[in-house]
């Protein structure tokens, strides 16, 4: 009888090594899961970051026209201030 109560006490043991191991990962599991980036998550990131490239490529392109016609319109001034200053001994302004 001994005997019998002795090996149940050792299966009792392995036993509750092996829920403390099971316990143990299911928290780990638990926690990965909650922290995980699923196939999901990562596809929605990318279509956001493409958007925005997009975004960011087409307010570049604005900005170098906006860029090529102030440089237009800087000479346009220039000139035309030239032209004043040509005109202007002509009509008696200083």
């Amino acid at each position: 009888m001994d005997e019998i109560a002795k090996k149940f006490k050792e299966q009792d043991q392995q036993l509750n090594t092996i829920v403390r191991i099971v316990a143990d990962h299911t928290e780990r599991f638990d926690h990965i899961e909650q922290n995980m980036v699923t196939q999901k998550d990562h596809q929605e990131v990318m279509n956001i970051l493409d958007k925005i490239l997009s975004l960011t490529k087409k307010k570049d392109e604005e900005l170098t026209v906006l860029a090529h016609n102030l440089r237009l319109v800087d000479d346009k001034v220039e000139m035309h201030d030239n032209a004043i200053k040509q005109m202007n001994p002509n009509i008696g302004a200083s």
